[in-house]
């Protein structure tokens, strides 16, 4: 048997994710906070990915984020990231002939998927996002 925790009412869930280098050695985190309709708190999380660009950490957060709360039976989901270009593309509908494997299958998820939208927000409002992403570095 499963213990997961299914929330099964159909209410939207907001995940900011961004990502982080190192200034030091160059190195890419990524990092994000899924939260509920009131503000609180439902999971965070971070991972450390080494040599990578920071397009493909942005995303990476976001394939990261959408799991987890696919996990927690969440289907409803509001991306938020302060990447401008990141939210372009992933709304964009043609991607299977991107270079970036994380990107085509993040973007296959979304597709497969009905209730999610993203939204282009500014960095100062994206700050936990980031400092989770960080604390991957230490």
């Amino acid at each position: 048997g499963s213990n997961l925790t299914v929330n099964s009412d159909d209410t939207w869930v907001y995940l900011s994710t961004d990502r982080a280098v190192a200034r030091d050695s160059g190195y890419v985190a990524t990092g994000g906070v899924a939260r509920n309709q009131d503000g609180n708190w439902i999971v965070g999380f971070n991972r450390f990915l080494g040599v990578c660009s920071p397009f493909e950490a942005e995303v990476w957060g976001i394939l990261d984020g959408i799991l987890i709360l696919f996990n927690k039976g969440y289907r409803w989901i509001i991306i938020m990231t302060d990447n401008l270009e990141v939210a372009q593309i992933l709304t964009d509908m043609d991607l299977e002939d991107s270079g970036i494997t994380v990107l085509r299958r993040t973007h296959r998820i979304l597709q497969s998927e009905k209730g999610w939208m993203i939204k282009h927000i500014p960095r100062n409002q994206n700050l936990v996002a980031d400092r989770l992403a960080k604390l991957s570095f230490s």
